[in-house]
């Protein structure tokens, strides 16, 4: 299935809002139940440093990824961290991640000269998990304890990928 990528706008703040608000977004990010619509904006809005992509289906926003960079911290500028990825329920395990992933390793290799990506994802999510070590992420340390969810404490993985640039 082939989607549109594009940089997020204001106009997707609906969309974006009602993908954040399912409940395998909430299971799977740090975001509680029943967040308000200001808490997604924030995600929207343009600030220095964050890169935010969604992928379009037949003009339909479906998934949405955030890229955050450090342009104004010298001696980690080379880095980026990968805070969000959410897909909307109906179009989950059919390459809309795949391609978000694609999309930000493209511009963080090829437009933001960053020389290491890194994520966290909770340890029970091994669909995120392949997804993320087939684009070239490998597990880098385990967090006991890391999140609370659904009344229970969950470890989290830390995932890098570093670019062999000279």
């Amino acid at each position: 299935m082939e989607y549109e990528i594009r940089h997020a706008v204001p106009d997707d703040l609906e969309a974006v809002h009602q993908i954040m608000l399912s409940q395998s977004v909430i299971d799977g990010t740090m975001r509680l139940p029943n967040q308000s619509i200001e808490a997604t904006r924030n995600r929207v809005e343009s600030h220095t440093g964050y890169h935010r992509l969604v992928a379009l289906k037949d003009k339909k926003v479906v998934g949405f990824i955030e890229l955050e960079t450090y342009p104004l911290y010298p001696r980690h500028k080379h880095a980026g961290d990968i805070n969000f990825i959410a897909i909307h329920e109906s179009h989950q395990d059919k390459g809309v991640g795949r391609a978000l992933m694609n999309a930000v390793i493209d511009l963080a290799d090829n437009w933001l000269n960053l020389k290491r990506l890194s994520l966290e994802v909770w340890t029970t999510n091994q669909s995120a998990i392949r997804l993320y070590e087939n684009c070239g992420f490998s597990i880098e340390g385990t967090h006991p304890a890391y999140v609370f969810t659904n009344g229970a404490y969950g470890d989290a993985h830390s995932m890098g990928r570093v670019l062999d640039r000279e």
